[in-house]
């Protein structure tokens, strides 16, 4: 099975595909967030993406068909490529402008996003030349618009309005195909550290929570009697992203974060530098046994737990202190485990203060 080619690698083609979309439009939904605009995200509803932004009637919006490609660039041709299958419109310019047609010349913009650059002429040059910001077919060479029109023209028999090409834009993002998730925990990783330094050490989880949060929004076709009721089935907006940061700030910090505090005090009281981190290592242990679902881990974090909660030890300024404290509670070395009662204490007591 190893050394032989799969037959059928379409599944994970559209995978990637569909992750890369999602992923892209959870990028998008970051910038508006880190600019302070108030929006409401829509994914794979109407298009890939789209995006109120704004409030009330005065929010503009945004249709974002996204695209991945392995092609070396785009080209008004490829755009205005049309499927031999399937029903109208059969390209992919006519498919960003089905939204102008259903919705009005009043929506900011039908555009195009993909990895890779757009090889055109503007209308202003005199030769061709690949383009990474967000482009109107409006601004393109009359060849290049041409090859678009007549595309569309097919893809709408009963007509369309041709000044409407400003509304159609392309636009390369800056997702390349092989790590584009780690693109994106890269932006998370910066607005978590805006926020306040310690925030970063769970940048990861965030990305979870927050993909999965739009995996929830996804694909919802059913539809909706208000807008309200939209919003609340297959949508984020300002306040959902708020309510994960509430979640960042209100969580128990781990052990990256407060292990700086625990080395001073571990220090101060003469303890050397290798006895430390083997202190350390056995906190990390106990941590990672508990995750896992360890017996002896679980057993003994609930005993120490109910210990923390007999003991006075909230109040205490010493994390070793409060471990002498917690032992006269009954509570007995696990054995033979990475850990011991000591690291074990320390993560609790860390944990619980923090």
């Amino acid at each position: 099975m190893a050394s032989k080619q799969p037959r059928e690698t379409a599944g994970s083609s559209a995978f990637m595909a569909f992750d890369f979309q999602v992923n892209v439009s959870m990028a998008l939904v970051l910038d508006l967030f880190r600019q302070g605009k108030e929006f409401v995200a829509l994914f794979d509803h109407h298009d890939d993406f789209v995006v109120f932004v704004g409030e009330g009637e005065n929010s503009e919006l945004s249709f974002y068909q996204v695209k991945s490609s392995s092609e070396l660039t785009w080209t008004a041709k490829r755009l205005a490529r049309r499927s031999p299958k399937g029903d109208l419109p059969k390209s992919i310019v006519g498919k960003a402008y089905y939204n102008i047609a259903q919705f009005g010349p009043k929506i900011r913009r039908a555009s195009i996003l993909s990895n890779r650059p757009l090889s055109a002429t503007l209308a202003t040059a005199t030769k061709s030349d690949l383009h990474d910001g967000e482009l109107s077919v409006a601004d393109l060479c009359s060849a290049d618009q041409d090859a678009l029109m007549k595309s569309l023209e097919a893809d709408f028999p009963d007509g369309f309005d041709k000044s409407h090409a400003t509304l159609l834009t392309f636009e390369r993002v800056p997702f390349d195909l092989e790590s584009y998730r780690a693109t994106v925990l890269g932006r998370i990783v910066t607005m978590l550290e805006e926020l306040h330094p310690d925030f970063v050490a769970v940048s990861s989880p965030f990305y979870t929570a927050l993909l999965a949060a739009a995996g929830e929004c996804t694909g919802n076709k059913t539809k909706s009697g208000t807008v309200e009721e939209l919003r609340k089935r297959v949508a984020l907006d300002r306040e959902a992203i708020s309510r994960l940061i509430e979640r960042v700030h209100s969580r128990s910090k781990n052990l990256v974060e407060w292990w700086s505090s625990v080395n001073d005090e571990l220090a101060a009281d003469g303890i050397k530098a290798l006895q430390i981190q083997r202190i350390k290592n056995k906190c990390m242990a106990y941590v990672n046994s508990r995750r896992a679902g360890g017996r002896s881990a679980a057993k003994l974090s609930a005993a120490i737990r109910d210990a923390i909660g007999k003991a006075a030890v909230r109040d205490m300024g010493s994390v070793l202190e409060a471990v002498v404290a917690l032992k006269v509670h009954g509570l007995s070395e696990p054995e033979s485990e990475l850990f011991d009662l000591q690291s074990a204490m320390i993560v609790e007591l860390m944990e619980a203060m923090t």
